[in-house]
């Protein structure tokens, strides 16, 4: 089988990339072109038809290899007609009403032909959740064709682990059309990935989420392991176009845009402001990709009663990420008169900030609880369900008031520090304790165990601690140096010193660069400050000059002055260095 697989992925390789060089000529020659506008990412012309090749080379051998085979031969069939609806988008620009309503139509053919994804029991709600499914994933793949190669690198991702799931369920002609698939996408990337030297157009991507679509509700029972699995899996696999698509929404609603509109406010935009290269951008969401497609190989293996924790944890990472990514501005404030009242209203709401933290708190208690009982109970967790879900309410209002009483929904994360933390250990202490005394009045406390409330508390310690110092780790991880910012060094590595550079780090407008620190006090030398290096001292300044293109000292402290500091400028002088006193206004 193996063999088979590699060889329908090369054909369709070969032929996706000789037919992307095609259309690519062709679409310069007849001038499909997708020009730069305001609301678009690219900065050059670049021809669109791409996705026409990924089109020919993924559904000419599909329809040879599905010979008799009606499920795939049904899509093959519609997500060729879906390229069609977007090819004509590409040439004459089609209104949104018109392709929601031929998606509307082509979803519902394959639902006529089976494609349903069976999780209620009731036909009529199973029906309109499959076609809210096939609509979705296919406008969210044409959403995140936003950036050169990200959209085919994590269909391509994701056709992978669907891939595996074929393989596992021993659906042999899955297998091969998926392999056939990721073939067309990875010659697609050798001329899209960036810098892009073509685009799929709405060819492309409405093919390719549609297909995607389609694809997991081939055959999904024979790979779930219960009701709850049969969507859970496929929206794992596709889950960076869906949260994608959520973050896009939500942070629009939030800001008074209309979520309709578009826009450089996607995941990938904002990456790239926070100062990744566009290439570590879209590699970096193909990672998470590739973890939640992990996730649910996970759960597919355990079950996802047993994978509940690891979900847990990978949705709220996703959701601290997508909370950082939104304070990125990476768009001008809306005009007010251009916005619905209700636009107006969320954008103007006072409280967004705390609501969003309340929210994701009461996530964290609940997540807190329910690992304390399965670390406590592991096999005989089923056991005790009954007392977990009948004190997990008495929990969370206690929880959520005690931290609400440490004035913890008033506080900046971004700005988290030690006596923030020492807080968050107070209040869950004080709820832990207040807990356990109201179970103990209301039954004696009967049936529960007094080591759960132990891991809670060290658990909702870690994860309320780990939530209010995810945006000081983000920005570490995601740390801008851009060329054009001035590398300095910081004279004075004292209180003065580990403050400025923390405003540096903190304040991209100073445009300034912390290489590290000098300090005449030896005691200090071969230290680190906020991860910065202490030199030495002014002796270093000829080498970091010449070894790190340092072209300015700053001086943290007034204290310092004197013949020191005479001689540290003396230095600069001859090598034509600035050197001037701290000031948060270093322009």
């Amino acid at each position: 089988m193996s063999a088979s697989l590699t060889t329908g992925f090369l054909i369709s390789f070969v032929a996706s990339l000789l037919l992307t060089l095609g259309a690519e000529r062709v679409a310069r020659r007849a001038g499909v072109v997708a020009r730069p506008a305001a609301d678009r990412w690219h900065r050059e012309t670049v021809p669109l038809m791409g996705g026409v090749a990924i089109v020919l080379a993924t559904i000419v051998p599909t329809l040879a290899q599905a010979m008799g085979d009606r499920r795939l031969t049904v899509l093959a069939v519609t997500a060729l007609a879906m390229a069609t609806v977007g090819l004509v988008d590409d040439l004459r620009a089609l209104s949104p009403q018109v392709k929601l309503l031929a998606q509307i139509l082509l979803a519902t053919v394959l639902i006529q032909f089976g494609f349903v994804l069976r999780l209620t029991g009731s036909g009529l709600v199973d029906v309109f959740v499959t076609l809210f499914w096939l609509v979705g994933i296919t406008n969210a793949f044409n959403l995140l064709d936003n950036m050169d190669g990200l959209s085919a690198t994590i269909a391509l991702v994701a056709t992978g682990f669907r891939l595996l799931f074929f393989h596992w369920s021993d659906d042999v002609l899955g297998a091969k059309v998926a392999a056939t698939f990721m073939g067309a996408l990875a010659g697609f990337l050798v001329r899209n990935f960036a810098p892009a030297k073509v685009f799929m157009g709405d060819a492309g991507s409405l093919f390719m989420g549609f297909f995607l679509a389609g694809l997991s509700l081939v055959d999904p029972l024979p790979y779930s392991r219960g009701v709850v699995a049969v969507l859970l899996v496929p929206v794992l696999v596709l889950l960076v176009p869906i949260f994608d698509t959520a973050f896009v929404t939500a942070t629009r609603l939030l800001s008074g845009r209309s979520p309709a509109r578009g826009g450089r406010d996607h995941t990938s935009h904002r990456l790239v402001a926070i100062g990744l290269t566009e290439r570590q951008a879209v590699l970096l969401l193909a990672a998470v990709s590739a973890a939640t497609g992990g996730a649910a190989v996970f759960s597919y293996r355990v079950g996802p009663a047993q994978a509940g924790l690891l979900l847990a944890a990978l949705a709220i990472g996703l959701v601290l990420l997508g909370a950082y990514l939104g304070r990125v501005r990476v768009l001008e404030a809306p005009d007010p008169t251009a916005s619905g009242a209700v636009l107006r209203l969320l954008a103007d709401f006072p409280y967004k900030r705390q609501v969003l933290t309340l929210t994701l708190d009461v996530g964290l208690i609940a997540v807190a609880y329910y690992a304390a009982y399965v670390l406590r109970f592991e096999g005989a967790f089923t056991s005790v369900t009954t007392e977990l879900y009948g004190s997990l309410p008495i929990v969370l209002v206690i929880q959520l008031a005690t931290l609400g009483g440490f004035g913890l929904y008033r506080g900046v994360w971004q700005y988290t520090g030690v006596t923030d933390l020492v807080r968050i250990v107070k209040a869950a202490t004080v709820g832990a304790m207040t807990s356990m005394v109201v179970l103990l009045y209301i039954s004696r406390f009967q049936g529960y165990s007094r080591t759960v409330f132990v891991l809670d508390w060290i658990l909702l310690i870690v994860m309320i601690g780990g939530s209010r110092v995810s945006f000081r780790l983000f920005a570490e991880l995601f740390r801008r140096e851009p060329e054009s910012f001035q590398r300095v060094v910081i004279y004075g590595a004292g209180d003065g010193g580990a403050l400025l550079v923390r405003e540096i780090f903190n304040n991209p407008t100073l445009q300034r660069v912390a290489v590290g620190f000098i300090d005449d006090d030896r005691g200090k030398h071969r230290t680190r400050i906020h991860g910065l290096p202490v030199f030495g001292g002014a002796e270093q300044i000829e080498p970091l000059v010449r070894e790190q293109g340092i072209t300015e000292i700053i001086v943290s402290s007034r204290k310092i002055d004197g013949e020191a500091l005479t001689r540290v400028r003396d230095t600069c002088a001859e090598l034509q260095v600035a050197v001037r006193r701290a000031s948060f206004q270093l322009e």
